[in-house]
């Protein structure tokens, strides 16, 4: 695992999702031939905190921000 995070933005809910301690990508290349969304698709299956990944857009980070601005 890694300090990497996947930021989840579920367009079917309007909600947004961090997914901390990713494995890291040689994990990725070695047990799903380097496809995030196969095991994203995996993690769905084995939780039911995940929401359905294919109504996600998704992204792979070290360096995010999250920030709320209220109008």
């Amino acid at each position: 695992m890694t300090n990497n995070k996947i930021v989840l933005l579920d367009y079917a809910w309007g909600d947004v999702l961090i997914l901390e301690n990713v494995p890291t990508q040689e994990y990725i290349d070695v047990n799903h031939d380097g496809d995030w969304e196969s095991w994203l698709l995996d993690l769905e299956k084995e939780r039911d905190d995940i929401p359905r990944i294919r109504d996600c857009h998704w992204m792979h980070t070290t360096n995010y921000e999250l920030e709320t601005i209220k109008l």
